[in-house]
C-alpha cells in the first residue's frame, strides 16, 4: 500500500563546477598594402571574444575572434607611428566529460599571456595564451515531503532550510550598432591606436512580465589626432534591453551576469573624423528565483511496518550570494620615466595575480604588470614600458562562508597613475568577487510503500552503546521505537547531547 504524503517540488541548482583551461592560439597579422612597413612593434593589445560554443560528447567547441590593437614604428618619414586594428577568427576545443548540454555552461575568456615577433616588415607573428573560465550549472527538480497526510504510525524528523527556488533561466544577447561622437573639445581622429572596453553601471528594473536591463560600455580610446598628436579619450556607450520572462512575481529576485561577446570600433568617415561606429554584442544570463524558508521532513520510519521507497540524494545549492572585497595598493616609484617623456596611456595586467583559499584565509598574491605607453616630447616617438607591482594581501573568510563552496575571482580594477617628472604615483583598487554557494545534501523521495514487518526480529529490551555520529533519532529508528520513549526511559535532560560510549536503554 502506498503511503500518502503532502509534497512540494523545488527547482534547484546542483553544486556548480568552476574550472579553468588555458589554450595557446597562434595567429599572424599581415600589414595591409595601404599601410607602411613595420620596423618595430611598440605595443600589442589582444582581446579574446567568444561568439559561440558547441557541446558534443564532453567536448566544448569554442568559436570566437581575437581583436588586436597594434602600435608600431613605421618606415614612413612623415608619420613614423602607426596603428593597426584587426580581428582574426579562432576555433579551439576543450575536453570536459561532465558537460551535458550547452544550456548548462557559461564560458568566459581572458588573455593570460601574449608573445609576438616581427619576422619581416609585413608580418607580425602572435601567440596568445587564453584562459577560459568554465562555469557549469545544472538544474535539478527535487520532491520534498512537507508532511504525511494522515496518522500512519510514522515517526519523522523535520528540518528547516532556506532555498533559492529557481523559476526561470534565460540567456539573451544585447546587440547594437551606434554612432558615438567625441567631445567637442577633442581632436579629430586620424588613426586609432588602441581600444579597450569594459561593462559598468549595470542595473535592472521590473515591469510586469518583463525586466529592463541597463548598463554602460566604457571604451578607452588611444589615437593619433589630425595634428599627428597622440590623444586619449574615454567614451561611455549606454546599452539597454527589455527581456520577457514568464515567471516574475512579487517575490522574484534576479541574478544577472553580463559578458561582452563581440566588439568593433571604427571611424565613421561618412559623418566626420570625430564620430565612431561601435558594434557590440553583450550576453546576459538571467536567473529568476524566489527565496523561501521551508520546513520539511528529512527522515522518517514506521514503528510497525517496513517502508520501501525510491530515493535520490543530490548536492544542491540551497542559496547563493555574492560578496565584494577591495584591495588597495598605493606605490610611488622614483626615476622610472625618462627625461622629456610623458605618459600617454596606462593599463594594469592582473593575469599573473592568483587568488587562493588557505586555512580560512583568502590570499591574493603575484605580480601585476603596469603597462605604460610613453611619448618623447622632443621627437614624438612612442615606446612601451612595463613595471612589476608586487601583490601580497590577504583577508579572513567570514564565518558564514566556511561550510560553503566559495568561488573567487578578480571582478574589476581601478587604476590611477600620476606622473611627477620622472616619478609616478600609483593607486590601484582591485575588486574581488566572492561567490558563496551554501551546499545542502537533500533527498528526493518518491513512491513510499509500506510492507509488513516481523517485529519478533527486534528485541524488546536492548542496551545500546553510543558510537561516533549517533543521535537519539538514529537509535530510535534502528529499534523501531520513538525518541520520546528513549528520552523518558533514560531520563535524558538534553537529548541532543549524548556521549560516545554512553549506554542507552531501549525498551520497545
Amino acid at each position: 500500500m502506498n503511503v500518502s504524503t503532502n509534497n512540494m517540488k523545488l527547482n534547484l541548482s546542483k553544486s556548480k563546477i568552476v574550472e579553468k583551461e588555458d589554450k595557446w592560439i597562434e595567429q599572424d597579422i599581415i600589414v595591409p598594402d595601404n599601410m607602411p612597413d613595420a620596423i618595430k612593434i611598440i605595443n600589442i593589445t589582444s582581446t579574446p571574444y567568444i561568439n559561440d560554443i558547441e557541446v558534443n560528447n564532453g567536448r566544448i567547441k569554442v568559436v570566437g575572434k581575437m581583436n588586436y590593437s597594434v602600435i608600431y614604428r613605421a618606415n614612413d618619414e612623415e608619420m613614423n607611428i602607426r596603428g593597426l586594428n584587426v580581428s582574426h577568427p579562432y576555433t579551439t576545443t576543450i575536453e570536459k566529460s561532465n558537460i551535458k548540454n550547452k544550456d548548462d555552461i557559461i564560458v568566459e575568456s581572458n588573455l593570460k599571456n601574449i608573445i609576438y615577433s616581427l619576422p619581416n616588415e609585413r608580418k607580425i607573428a602572435i601567440k596568445n595564451e587564453v584562459n577560459f573560465d568554465i562555469n557549469i550549472s545544472e538544474n535539478v527538480s527535487v520532491d520534498i515531503i512537507k508532511d504525511f497526510t494522515k496518522d500512519q504510525d510514522i515517526e519523522y524528523n523535520k528540518c528547516k532550510n532556506s532555498f533559492n527556488n529557481i523559476k526561470e533561466r534565460k540567456r539573451t544577447i544585447i546587440s547594437s550598432s551606434e554612432d558615438i561622437m567625441l567631445r567637442k573639445e577633442a581632436d579629430a581622429i586620424y588613426e586609432i591606436l588602441k581600444v579597450t572596453c569594459k561593462i559598468k553601471d549595470t542595473e535592472y528594473k521590473e515591469s510586469y512580465n518583463k525586466i529592463m536591463l541597463k548598463g554602460v560600455l566604457e571604451i578607452n580610446l588611444l589615437y593619433i589626432g589630425e595634428a599627428r598628436n597622440v590623444c586619449c579619450e574615454k567614451l561611455d556607450v549606454p546599452f539597454s534591453s527589455m527581456v520577457e520572462l514568464e515567471n516574475i512575481s512579487d517575490k522574484s529576485q534576479f541574478n544577472i551576469k553580463y559578458c561582452i561577446r563581440d566588439l568593433n570600433v571604427r571611424i565613421n568617415p561618412d559623418i566626420d573624423q570625430k564620430t565612431l561606429n561601435v558594434d557590440y554584442k553583450i550576453e546576459t544570463n538571467i536567473t529568476v528565483f524566489e527565496k523561501e524558508d521551508i520546513e520539511y521532513i528529512d527522515d522518517f520510519y514506521s514503528k510497525s511496518r517496513d517502508l520501501k521507497y525510491n530515493i535520490k540524494d543530490v548536492d544542491v545549492t540551497s542559496s547563493e550570494f555574492d560578496v565584494e572585497k577591495e584591495i588597495n595598493i598605493n606605490e610611488t616609484i622614483s626615476d622610472i620615466i625618462p627625461e622629456n617623456t610623458r605618459i600617454v596611456e596606462y593599463s594594469l595586467d592582473t593575469s599573473n595575480v592568483t587568488i587562493s583559499l588557505e586555512n580560512d584565509t583568502i590570499k591574493v598574491n603575484g605580480v601585476a604588470k603596469l603597462n605604460l605607453i610613453l611619448q618623447n616630447r622632443e621627437n614624438n616617438e612612442l615606446e612601451s614600458k612595463s613595471i612589476d607591482i608586487m601583490v601580497d594581501q590577504s583577508f579572513a573568510m567570514d564565518d558564514a562562508w566556511k561550510n560553503a563552496n566559495v568561488h573567487i575571482k578578480i571582478k574589476d580594477v581601478k587604476l590611477n597613475v600620476i606622473q611627477n617628472n620622472s616619478d609616478i604615483d600609483i593607486k590601484i583598487t582591485v575588486y574581488i568577487k566572492i561567490n558563496v554557494e551554501n551546499i545542502l545534501n537533500i533527498s528526493s523521495i518518491e513512491n513510499i510503500e509500506d510492507l509488513p514487518i516481523n517485529l519478533n526480529d527486534i528485541s524488546s529490551i536492548n542496551i545500546y552503546i553510543v558510537k561516533p555520529g549517533d543521535s537519539i533519532w538514529k537509535i530510535a529508528k534502528k529499534y523501531k521505537t520513538s525518541m520520546d520513549n528513549i528520552i523518558k526511559i533514560n531520563n535524558l535532560e538534553d537529548p541532543n547531547s549524548i556521549d560516545v560510549g554512553q549506554k542507552i536503554l531501549v525498551i520497545r
